[in-house]
C-alpha cells in the first residue's frame, strides 16, 4: 500500500482545477507529495481530448453560453465528454513509474467506478476496459480519460450520479453517439452524493493499492 492524500472540494471551474492538477502533478513528480485522489464537481463543461474535435458537440458556442456551459480542448486522451452538476469527477495524480503501469491504472479507474455503482445499488453495472467505461446493459454510467506526463497521471474519471441527461444528447460522447448515457439515479441506485463519493474513494484506494491518510481534506 502506498500513501495517498484524499481531497474533496465543492463545485469548481474546469480550468481552475486543470491548473491545480498541473501544480499537484509537479509535486508528486518531484517526490514532494504522495499520490492524490481528488473528488469534485465541475461547472457545466464539454471537453474533448487528443482524439476528439469540437465537431463532436452539436450546438454552437452561443447556445452553450445560454445554457451556462463552455467547451474546451483538453490534454487528456479520449474524445468528447461532459462534466457538471450531478456528476462526480475524480482526478488521480499518481507516479506510475513505480507501478501499476498505464493500462492497469486505467483498468483500475474503470473498475473503481463499477465498484462504487454496486455499492450504491446498481448491481448490473459492468466494466468495459476496451471502451474505458462503466456500463449497465449498454448504457454508459461513467468514463475514464487520462494524461501521463513524465510518469505522473492527471485527469481521471467522470461518474454520473444524478445529472440532467439532456447534456449528453448534445454531443457524440467518446465518439459513440449511439450509446445512451445513464446515471446511478436513473438506474434505481442511491444518488446521495456523500455515499457515492465515499464509495468511489474507497474503491479507488483499494484498486490502486493506496492508503489515504486521515479524513478527506479540502483546499
Amino acid at each position: 500500500m502506498r500513501p495517498a492524500l484524499l481531497a474533496r472540494t465543492e463545485r469548481i471551474g474546469y480550468i481552475e482545477a486543470w491548473d491545480e492538477q498541473r501544480r499537484l502533478a509537479g509535486l508528486v513528480r518531484a517526490g514532494d507529495s504522495p499520490a492524490i485522489i481528488w473528488l469534485l464537481e465541475h461547472d457545466p463543461v464539454y471537453t474533448y481530448g487528443r482524439h476528439g474535435t469540437r465537431d463532436d458537440l452539436f450546438i454552437t458556442d452561443d447556445d452553450l453560453a445560454m445554457l451556462g456551459a463552455t467547451c474546451l480542448a483538453s490534454d487528456r486522451g479520449g474524445q468528447m465528454t461532459w462534466h457538471g452538476p450531478g456528476q462526480v469527477t475524480g482526478y488521480v495524480i499518481m507516479d506510475l513509474r513505480r507501478g501499476p503501469g498505464v493500462r492497469r491504472f486505467v483498468e483500475a479507474l474503470v473498475d473503481a467506478m463499477t465498484d462504487a455503482c454496486h455499492a450504491c445499488g446498481v448491481p448490473g453495472a459492468e466494466s468495459d476496459h476496451e471502451r474505458m467505461g462503466t456500463y449497465v446493459q449498454g448504457r454508459k454510467l461513467g468514463s475514464a480519460g487520462i494524461r501521463v506526463a513524465e510518469g505522473v497521471s492527471m485527469h481521471g474519471i467522470g461518474l454520473n450520479v444524478d445529472p440532467d441527461l439532456a447534456w449528453f444528447s448534445r454531443m457524440s460522447a467518446c465518439g459513440a453517439p449511439e450509446v445512451p448515457a445513464t446515471s446511478i439515479a436513473a438506474e434505481g441506485g442511491d444518488p446521495r452524493r456523500e455515499q457515492v463519493t465515499a464509495g468511489l474513494a474507497a474503491a479507488l484506494a483499494t484498486r490502486l493499492a493506496l492508503q489515504p491518510s486521515g479524513a478527506a481534506t479540502a483546499w
